[in-house]
């Protein structure tokens, strides 16, 4: 089943890239370039998810439409996707209504977990959080207890952050994840050239992995680029 997408963005190249990064996940994209056709939009599809460009030119307001689609849809997510990465940028998301807020230039791999976990997150305001788990060679990883196990049922013990950097590679349908959209992810910050703090953390995860399972690599280095999961993951009910 398709979850639909609104897409307010005036740059086609751009609405191009955000279909063909989301279409993996079922996501089912409606371009507009105007607010007005945005407002026009909304109330005709079942969207769970928006995706704005602060920035559209012509006079339109995208903070305007962010505050009128949370008045419209309170259950709705809502993400900004601009180039405008300032303090007082984001806190202006944040305050109309925004639940997101991805600075470009972005990961398509880092877009696409962004995504679906906003998505999880608005289905979630309706229902109890039910959690996803995931399981690969002889791993079982569950997102809404936040636990790894072993075959055996044995935890691996993860910190908070190893956590969410092999959640964010699982989750990434093997796809590579840059370093600089790990370190974004995962720590909140931006990574620059000599920030070893993502080799660090796969360093260690890779060492707490090799003791459950020694004969087996998998995170996968991409020399210069960053990091991809390299088995198969099966998503369970």
């Amino acid at each position: 089943m398709s979850t639909f997408v609104l897409v307010l963005e005036n740059d086609l190249r751009e609405v191009s890239q955000i279909r063909k990064t989301l279409k993996h996940d079922g996501f089912e994209l409606v371009h507009c370039k105007t607010v007005p056709e945005a407002k026009d939009l909304i109330g005709q599809f079942g969207f769970q998810l928006i995706l704005v460009d602060l920035v559209l030119g012509g006079g339109d307001s995208s903070l305007d439409f962010v505050r009128y689609a949370r008045e419209c849809q309170p259950q709705l997510g809502i993400m900004v996707i601009s180039g405008r990465n300032t303090v007082s940028d984001r806190i202006a998301g944040f305050q109309v209504g925004a639940d997101d807020y991805l600075p470009r230039p972005f990961d398509d791999a880092e877009l696409a977990v962004r995504a679906r976990r906003l998505v999880q997150r608005v289905q979630g305001r309706a229902a109890p959080p039910e959690g996803l788990v995931y399981r690969f060679s002889g791993f079982t990883l569950d997102k809404r207890r936040r636990t790894l196990c072993c075959r055996n049922g044995e935890p691996v013990r993860l910190t908070g952050r190893e956590f969410e950097l092999l959640l964010c590679l699982v989750e990434s349908g093997n796809r590579v994840v840059r370093r600089d959209a790990l370190a974004s992810f995962i720590c909140g910050r931006s990574w620059h050239v000599l920030d070893r703090s993502v080799d660090v953390m796969v360093s260690n995860l890779r060492c707490k992995l090799r003791a459950a399972k020694p004969d087996e690599m998998l995170i996968k280095s991409i020399r210069g680029v960053g990091y991809c999961f390299g088995t198969r993951v099966e998503t369970l009910a």
